[in-house]
């Protein structure tokens, strides 16, 4: 991966640097940690406790549309546990001791996914390369869809608006079962060119791999009096509610109508300052619904993130509103979406855009 520089820029740096006192003074006025606090660690107990719940609940439950319903709970807790826990973890965020975070990190493992190539894609790829095409190891996935503005157009792109919504709902079952198998064999989307992945997380990729196989699949076929088949449409089930909750994460602040893609140039000059690529690259969206920032670890309030990935999402909220009020003090660019809904048909709207054939003029306020 060759190395980038972002331009340096006065003013930027200005507004950098007093948001970061601003930030800072909170947390010294306040006497509180940067780290997660005892609203978050009850937030993992509760989440947990759940997860544990519905799985059990799988096992005794006396009809197929009961063992139904829970699969699909289960689905959807999944990636509230890993919002909330194991992306903290990767962070080193959720607690003030290290090995606390080290130890849950393990919670991707746990879920099915792999903790170890998830923090080097997102810690190491994502947030140093955000949406940098053919750098960001989170944007870049697959030419299924065609997202990069100057990515080459493929005839069935033009229907991706329609098609993708679909595709939308296997993305954690080809995350869990193929991607990260795949991913382990591919240097160029870690953020560490030429990384040799030591052999102790080969063996845990698969062990963990099927462990959860045995887990969702195995243990019900044997405990309920249902086939295989039925067993497996739960295991679906699962999925197509775990990859919808994820998506509207995901997809809403990154890839959406006011998304750009900046690239550098011939030598690796960025146009923009850092901070200014983290905030016209990264879109907040239903800030003000505080049941949406507790169930999605604050992934809506992603610029906050994107500037400080040091801090817990337990305090977002509130750096929001800090972040919002300097931005507008020193008229730069910051961006939202009012509501989750606002913030899919944004993205949608986008898949529409990117499905016409010729280069895309991408606008990047400056």
């Amino acid at each position: 991966m060759t190395p980038i520089k972002f331009k340096r820029d006065s003013k930027d740096e200005l507004f950098f640097k007093e948001l970061r006192q601003k930030v800072n003074n909170y947390f010294k006025d306040k006497n509180i940690s940067k780290n997660g606090n005892h609203k978050a660690r009850n937030k993992a107990f509760i989440l947990f406790a759940l997860y544990g719940l519905f799985y059990v609940s799988i096992l005794f439950a006396g009809s197929m549309q009961l063992m139904y319903v829970f699969f699909i709970l289960l689905g959807i807790n999944t990636i509230f546990l890993a919002l909330n826990v194991a992306h903290d973890a990767a962070h080193d965020t959720f607690s003030d001791n290290k090995k606390t975070n080290k130890f849950l990190l393990n919670t991707f493992d746990f879920l099915g996914a792999n903790g170890y190539l998830w923090k080097l894609k997102h810690v190491h790829s994502h947030h140093p390369h955000v949406n940098i095409p053919n750098m960001d190891g989170d944007i870049k996935q697959s030419n299924l869809v065609r997202v990069f503005p100057n990515a080459a157009f493929l005839d069935f792109h033009r229907y991706q608006y329609l098609y993708m919504p679909v595709l939308y709902l296997f993305y954690t079952m080809v995350w869990l079962l193929f991607r990260d198998f795949r991913d382990f064999l591919n240097p160029d989307i870690s953020g560490k060119p030429g990384l040799k992945h030591p052999k102790k997380e080969i063996i845990k990729l698969v062990t963990t791999k099927a462990f959860f196989i045995f887990r969702m699949l195995i243990i019900p076929y044997l405990f309920l009096p249902f086939s295989f088949g039925t067993i497996l449409l739960g295991f679906c089930l699962f999925n197509f509610a775990a990859s919808a909750t994820v998506a509207m994460a995901l997809i809403s602040a990154h890839v959406g109508e006011e998304s750009v893609y900046p690239e550098p140039d011939k030598n690796g000059i960025m146009p923009t300052s850092w901070v200014r690529h983290q905030i016209i690259t990264t879109v907040d969206f239903a800030t003000d619904n505080k049941l949406l920032s507790h169930l999605f670890g604050g992934f809506n309030h992603h610029v906050v993130h994107h500037l400080f990935p040091n801090i817990c999402h337990i305090h977002y909220p509130v750096l929001t509103e800090i972040l919002k009020e300097t931005c507008e003090e020193h008229n730069m660019p910051y961006k939202d979406n009012p509501t989750l809904i606002d913030a899919m048909l944004s993205h949608f709207k986008f898949l529409k855009l990117r499905s016409k054939q010729g280069l895309a003029v991408e606008y990047i306020e400056m």
